[in-house]
């Protein structure tokens, strides 16, 4: 009795690189030519959507208030956690038909700590840290590396996540060290609907 035919793996390989081509959105296709440039009615609703969320400033307030009470929830299972901010914070760029609607990314300042915590109170803190996210919009939960000591979570907001233009915040966490990333999906800069 004869077993399923199997396709060559050069086959295989290339049946696999033409699905990845074509459901990569908004990056440059494997064979190297820039994606197609967005048309007139994806601009417009990608114009549209951002009308519809607060403002560029507003947002960011939101999560850099996220990011100080994930501080402080980790903080609150260890006081010798002492939380200092690095790197400045920058605007960038939202990508797709984003990229021109004269919205901006914000990426916030890394909040950094010596010391971690226990690795019996990740969960708890994950947790907590999920829902906190989750207020800002980060509802999308992408489980890192939790093999001890070494951990990390990743909260992404459903905003312009085809485009890689999606609030994300970020907890990275070793034995020496923990680390919160955080940028602002893309906004319009002063939206009045949102403030």
């Amino acid at each position: 009795m004869t077993g399923p035919r199997r396709r060559p793996a050069a086959v295989r390989l290339h049946a696999a690189l033409v699905v990845v081509a074509l459901t990569t959105g908004g990056c440059a296709t494997l064979l190297g030519e820039p994606a197609p440039p967005p048309s007139a009615d994806e601009i417009a609703a990608a114009t549209a959507e951002l009308t519809d969320f607060p403002s560029s400033e507003s947002a960011e307030r939101q999560v850099s208030s996220v990011v100080d009470q994930i501080a402080a929830a980790a903080s609150a299972i260890d006081p010798a956690l002492h939380w200092s901010r690095s790197e400045d914070r920058a605007l960038g760029p939202c990508y797709g038909p984003y990229a021109h609607t004269g919205g901006r990314r914000v990426v916030l300042p890394r909040y950094h700590a010596d010391g971690s915590l226990p690795e019996g109170a990740w969960p708890g803190f994950q947790e907590a840290a999920r829902a906190l996210a989750a207020s800002a919009g980060a509802t999308d939960v992408l489980p890192g590396g939790n093999s001890s000591p070494d951990r990390h979570v990743t909260f992404e907001g459903a905003d312009g996540a085809e485009w890689d233009s999606n609030t994300e915040l970020s907890v990275f966490a070793d034995a020496r060290s923990m680390t919160i990333t955080a940028t602002v999906g893309c906004r319009l800069p002063g939206n009045p609907a949102g403030g």
